[in-house]
């Protein structure tokens, strides 16, 4: 009876869910209207941060694409007889995020947001983004920053357009330094045409003042990981410009 309820119940959700879009922000548990979560039952409870929260989930999902799930499911220990996995160290939020991203819910951005819209470069994007990016590397899944690195590359390749109100400063330089590394950490990267227009802000902001340029070089002379691709990325990216210059100087 209690099995037949569970379906009942899984019915009416299902049908809530084909009458209106599935919501994507990370906070909200969207990944609970997914058809793999409402026709098959979860078989996993998650005991998330220092509140216990609980969640449940499958264990096809969760030990399919993360390492970490896979040996505490499917080791014989404690965690694969109860059913139940604790995780003290990992918040709410990101845990949502996780999962969202493991049933294939469509991302929804990261970006912080104050009265003028959406803030890309701010201290409080490149700290979620930065949260993400080691929620998904303590779970051991990847992939995850490759898919992250689209919102990244629009915003550089909206830097300096009109249109889109987006401009750089020194203030940035820290944002934009920490959220390129965290995804090249992650095995993402960036294309040389978002990399591209980055350089060629700062060095377009570079006629009047050096302060962005000084600022970059000294953010990445602080970060303790610094990615190596990520660093020659954008060298390159540096190389391009100054031959680009170069070049139209010897055709005046």
């Amino acid at each position: 009876m209690e099995d037949l309820q569970w379906r009942r119940d899984r019915a009416a959700a299902a049908a809530a869910a084909a009458a209106r879009k599935i919501r994507t922000v990370t906070s909200i548990m969207a990944f609970k209207e997914t058809p793999i979560y409402l026709y098959s039952k979860p078989d996993i409870i998650l005991v998330i941060g220092d509140s216990e929260f609980e969640i449940e989930a499958h264990e096809y999902t969760l030990a399919s694409q993360s390492e970490f799930f896979k040996a505490a499911l499917r080791s014989g220990l404690k965690e694969s007889q109860e059913r139940r996995i604790t995780l003290p160290e990992i918040t709410k939020n990101n845990m949502i995020t996780i999962l969202n991203w493991l049933y294939r819910v469509p991302l929804e951005t990261y970006y912080a947001y104050n009265l003028h819209g959406k803030q890309p470069f701010s201290k409080e994007t490149a700290q979620t983004l930065k949260d993400i990016m080691q929620t998904f590397d303590f779970l051991q899944i990847k992939g995850g920053g490759r898919d992250y690195c689209k919102f990244m590359e629009q915003s550089l390749k909206e830097i300096g357009f009109e249109n889109t109100g987006t401009r750089l400063n020194a203030e940035d330089a820290e944002s934009i330094v920490t959220q390129l590394n965290e995804l090249y950490k992650s095995g993402a990267s960036i294309s040389p045409s978002a990399m591209d227009n980055l350089v060629d802000e700062i060095t377009r902001i570079y006629k009047t003042t050096d302060a962005i340029s000084l600022k970059f070089i000294e953010v990445f002379g602080k970060l303790s990981d610094p990615d190596g691709k990520c660093f020659r990325d954008i060298s390159v990216a540096y190389a391009r410009e100054l031959h680009k210059k170069l070049g139209q100087r010897q055709n005046v």
